[in-house]
């Protein structure tokens, strides 16, 4: 069995295309299951094979920030024989593609319900800053436990890119692009929601919205000046595709807005709420807090004013994992954005100042926790908990250029029964 990076062990294919191969594999340092994929990057010269792989690690690095139910993790990017090669969260399950090919339509309903976890997703993946720019059927598992994921976060156009600078031809399934990148125009989360409208489209249509055709040069045509097929098997999804394949980007909702009508279509009013609120949880990615950096990079030492946590006076039951967990994600949703939210969330003797942390979070487009927060220690007869995090960072104007942090702490307490922050500094300080 061949190993890769002396670490992965590829145990079974599992599928492959124009531009890579996907594998089942073993991680022999955690002892997990992993997917891998490899990028074959055929016929380009060695310049162009390092563009590549430059582009597949950047994507690797931008798309492991994200964190969500409904999207496959990235673990690592790893160069091998001169390829990049990504490895992935494993999930047993079956593409959206192979769903179709064998049953051909989907019935609205059905179509909503997975199509309101893959917008969820792309919800939290657009306010981490992060566009997919290949949504299709291909692109959307159906795990054999009924979940659904998105995965292929970018990585794969990373290495089309280079083949088209080098072809001048557009690679991969054009049925689903956006009109304006047809004319020439950058992915963004607009254009990712006409794919996402075009995937639902051929749920329930039975084929893309803009038809199938052998001749390539006669779709890019049909697909620059917006020549959708009207939807007639859709019923209530009708007017939210005809939205969503709207010509212009200005005219499509976000993620955020279609997830809210897909909850509409889904269930009875406790069921939408219920489906709200995880569209809320969506847009949690994990944003690093303001307070957190701003008192590592301004050197604002914290641990002078006090070197141990305030115990609170009424101690709830003890909070597991994932309470602690949802306290961090709740509080790094609201930043950059909302400084003046996120200082709510510190202990009200420590919460930055106002002026210095927003002018310190203006400096920023994205910041953002790569791996998991890892709880280090824990004192449960005080509800203290030690949270470590490693932080990417990204300057407005400086989208390639981002720099990684490792290894900042938090200590959190509880106080009148809820968390809040007392203190952070870099870890081993």
């Amino acid at each position: 069995m061949q190993t890769l990076a002396d670490r992965y062990t590829l145990l079974e294919r599992l599928g492959s295309g124009a531009m890579g191969v996907v594998w089942r594999a073993r991680d022999e340092m955690l002892h997990r299951e992993v997917a891998i994929k490899q990028l074959l990057l055929p016929d380009l010269e060695p310049r162009q094979v390092e563009e590549a792989c430059e582009r597949a690690m950047r994507e690797g690095r931008i798309a492991a920030r994200l964190h969500h139910p409904n999207a496959i993790g990235v673990f690592d990017v790893v160069i091998e024989d001169g390829k990049p090669c990504l490895v992935m969260e494993y999930l047993p399950s079956r593409s959206l593609s192979q769903v179709l090919k064998e049953r051909g339509t989907l019935p609205p309903e059905e179509t909503a319900r997975i199509g309101a976890q893959v917008v969820a997703a792309l919800a939290a993946a657009h306010e981490a800053g992060i566009v997919h720019r290949d949504i299709k059927p291909g692109n959307v598992l159906i795990g054999h436990n009924g979940s659904v994921k998105i995965t292929d976060f970018g990585i794969s156009r990373a290495a089309d890119d280079v083949a088209v600078t080098r072809t001048g031809r557009l690679s991969g399934t054009l049925a689903y692009l956006a009109p304006e990148l047809a004319r020439g125009a950058e992915p963004d989360p607009a254009a990712d929601m006409f794919s996402f409208g075009a995937t639902l489209y051929a749920m329930t249509e039975g084929q893309p919205p803009f038809g199938r055709t052998e001749n390539e040069f006669g779709l890019l045509y049909k697909i620059s000046t917006g020549q959708v097929t009207p939807p007639v098997r859709s019923g209530p999804l009708t007017p939210l595709l005809t939205r969503l394949l709207a010509i212009e980007p200005a005219d499509r909702p976000t993620a955020v807005q279609v997830a809210e009508e897909l909850a509409a279509l889904t269930g009875p009013a406790r069921s939408r709420r219920r489906a709200l609120v995880l569209v809320a949880a969506a847009v949690l990615v994990l944003l690093v807090a303001g307070g957190v950096l701003a008192s590592f990079l301004l050197g604002r030492d914290r641990s002078t004013a006090q070197s141990t946590p305030p115990s609170t006076s009424a101690v709830p039951a003890a909070l597991t994992t994932k309470d602690v967990d949802a306290f961090i994600q709740q509080h790094f949703a609201k930043l950059p954005k909302d400084t003046a939210a996120a200082r709510q969330d510190w202990v009200p003797e420590f919460r930055p100042a106002e002026q210095t942390d927003d002018q310190f979070w203006q400096r920023y487009e994205v910041v953002a926790i790569y791996g998991e927060p890892r709880i280090t220690s824990t004192v449960q007869d005080d509800q203290r908990y030690a949270v470590e995090l490693d932080l990417t960072l990204r300057e407005r104007g400086a989208r390639e250029h981002d720099v990684s942090i490792e290894g900042f702490r938090l200590d959190l307490v509880v106080r009148d029964g809820r968390l809040l922050i007392a203190h952070s500094r870099e870890a081993g300080g």
